[in-house]
């Protein structure tokens, strides 16, 4: 949502890449509590997440379940083959934190591509015979050699990465020095 933002306001080509925070979760996912039995998170960091979240418009909720999220990477790079991948992002992300859907679940997948233009039968095909697996196996393991540990993560002009929630004026301003720079060069 602050990358659609960032978008309308300036000029900028976005690549949505593929990371796993869980990679060894089975392919039906696991239940929110055994995931997360004994994660201390305080109570400033989950109001703050809940606040980004409101001031971004988008109804945080926690998914029963937390999904393995392999089959809905390969299903981004589907969309993004068919020029539909930020709309089909936002479809999956909604489903997922808005409305607790499991988005490893192909079923899910293809009905929401569906609902945003794509052929969910042909992306069905694609995720049964593995087609973009390795593609997304690459970019995830690209994030394990640089160091990236965190969702989200945003890398701007390949050197400044930014981890997780951040507020707008953040992005803002990693966004105006890098274009600063870019005209000094």
């Amino acid at each position: 949502m602050r990358v659609e933002q960032l978008r309308q306001e300036f000029a900028l080509e976005v690549e949505f890449w593929a990371y796993d925070l869980r990679p060894d979760l089975p392919p039906e996912g696991l239940p929110r509590d055994l995931v997360y039995r004994g994660a201390r998170y305080t109570a400033e960091y989950l109001r703050y997440l809940w606040q980004v979240a409101e001031e971004s418009g988008i109804r945080l909720g926690l998914p029963p379940v937390v999904a393995n999220t392999h089959k809905a990477h390969e299903a981004s790079e589907f969309a993004k083959e068919q020029g539909e991948v930020g709309s089909f992002s936002r479809a999956v992300f909604a489903a997922y934190w808005e409305n607790g859907e499991n988005i490893g679940e192909m079923d899910a997948l293809c009905r929401l591509a569906q609902e945003c233009g794509l052929d969910g039968q042909a992306l069905r095909q694609a995720l049964e015979s593995d087609r973009y697996a390795q593609r997304v196996e690459e970019q995830m393991e690209w994030a394990r050699r640089e160091g990236i540990v965190g969702v989200p993560t945003f890398i701007f002009d390949e050197r400044f990465a930014l981890e997780g929630a951040q507020s707008y004026d953040i992005f803002k301003s990693v966004t105006e020095r890098i274009l600063a720079r870019r005209g000094d060069e």
